[in-house]
């Protein structure tokens, strides 16, 4: 019973709708829509309220089929526009007949203020610039009502004391409570909308510069002394995606990245950006740390071991290349439409050339960042000597190796 009743209503209310409409649209429509059926419903109303007068029937039996005849032609032809441009019509234009009637603005007890839910039902429903016209609408035949007063006030005697008690009360409550359900309703979008807004522009750039942004500044452009970079790259990715359904390409890495923006946020780094199945982040920028070595390579060796987690229950041989490189760095906002905080520097070159050209599974650090943790007891290095480094020539590299006192280096390589 309770599902088939939700099934009318459901019917009722979205006869406005159409496939192609997005959320945002097919709530306006269905508000539009249930504001039709008060408008026929409530008209039939007038009656009980005016207490049987003669005009409040004529209006009755005028303003309740107008408003049905909309709703079925709506339902017939889905011109949302349109029916909303009559409706407006109808809101406007009767409050201002029925003023008149009664004998003038103080005849009708204030009922032309009913008249002011068009223009602010037409803000939701049409736009904010086309609404502006129909606020025009109102105001001139406000504006006419004023003019017109003195006649028919002197022509038409007032109504009895109780019942314009009745309008008084029905036209500041009811028009007024609408209305502030119209404004709360637009509000609550509205920070719905700025939150959605705010969630994707952090997402996008750190949350330091989204402030900056939304305070008014244009250009952001900063000076980092003291940071690490950090490039990873997915061995072996390019050849497996090839051959791979493309929802489980787009999957895996989906799931991976997300695990290292996690990491990431844990370790206190800034994630910078992913291109294809490489992954860029700095630890001191845009806040500064003094530990950003250390916090670097926690992210690093964060990143290896959700690899290797990944790699076990997926049954993939990839093997993941980590550099990294410390020193002073250029970061600012670059792009209008899609915004991007982005790094510059020979620091960023290095660290670029320490993961293409380092050991996969590895983490291999450039001098700079070996130079600020080999006094710490928690790291131990093996030194490469004479890596050909694309752009850099000859240069002795560093791997991350276990701890001091935990394992020992294998291969060729020297520890330091």
């Amino acid at each position: 019973m309770e599902a088939g009743l939700r099934a009318l209503a459901h019917r009722f209310v979205s006869i406005a709708d159409d496939s192609t409409d997005d959320d945002d649209l097919r709530l306006r429509k269905r508000v539009g829509v249930v504001a039709g059926y008060i408008i026929t419903l409530g008209a039939l109303l007038l009656p009980a309220m005016a207490q049987g007068l003669a005009l409040s029937w004529a209006a009755a039996l005028t303003m309740s089929p107008v408003s049905a005849v909309n709703l079925f032609v709506l339902a017939r032809t889905r011109r949302f526009d349109r029916y909303v441009m009559v409706l407006i019509l109808v809101v406007t234009l009767f409050p201002a007949a029925i003023d008149v009637a009664l004998g003038g603005m103080a005849g009708s007890s204030g009922g032309f203020v009913f008249a002011f839910v068009g223009p602010l039902f037409a803000i939701l429903a049409l736009g904010p610039r086309r609404a502006t016209a129909w606020l025009l609408v109102y105001l001139v035949i406000l504006l006419g009502l004023v003019l017109v007063d003195p006649l028919v006030s002197s022509a038409i005697a007032p109504q009895p004391y109780a019942l314009r008690l009745v309008f008084y009360a029905s036209n500041f409550s009811v028009p007024l409570v609408i209305i502030f359900f119209l404004v709360r309703y637009t509000e609550l979008r509205r920070r719905e909308a700025q939150a959605l807004a705010d969630d994707l522009l952090t997402n996008a750039i750190p949350i330091s510069i989204a402030r900056r942004l939304k305070r008014g500044e244009r250009r952001i452009a900063e000076v980092y002394a003291d940071t690490t970079v950090l490039f990873a790259d997915l061995v072996g990715f390019t050849p497996w995606a090839q051959r791979t359904d493309p929802d489980q390409v787009v999957s895996f890495l989906d799931d991976l990245f997300s695990r290292f923006d996690a990491l990431a946020a844990t370790c206190g780094v800034e994630k910078i950006k992913t291109i294809g199945d490489s992954y860029m982040a700095v630890a001191g920028a845009p806040e500064a740390r003094e530990d950003h070595a250390q916090a670097a390579i926690a992210l690093a060796s964060g990143m290896l071991g959700a690899l290797a987690d990944a790699r076990g229950r997926l049954g993939l041989a990839f093997e993941l290349r980590i550099g990294l490189a410390s020193g002073s760095v250029v970061g600012g906002v670059i792009g209008q439409k899609r915004i991007l905080f982005d790094l510059w520097g020979d620091t960023v070159n290095v660290a670029s050339r320490m993961e293409s050209s380092g050991v996969p599974g590895r983490i291999q650090v450039a001098p700079s960042t070996w130079t600020l943790l080999r006094e710490s007891s928690a790291y131990s290095f093996e030194a490469r000597e004479e890596v050909e480094v694309k752009g850099l020539g000859p240069m002795t590299t560093y791997l991350v190796a276990q701890p001091r006192g935990i394992g020992q280096s294998s291969g060729s390589a020297q520890r330091s």
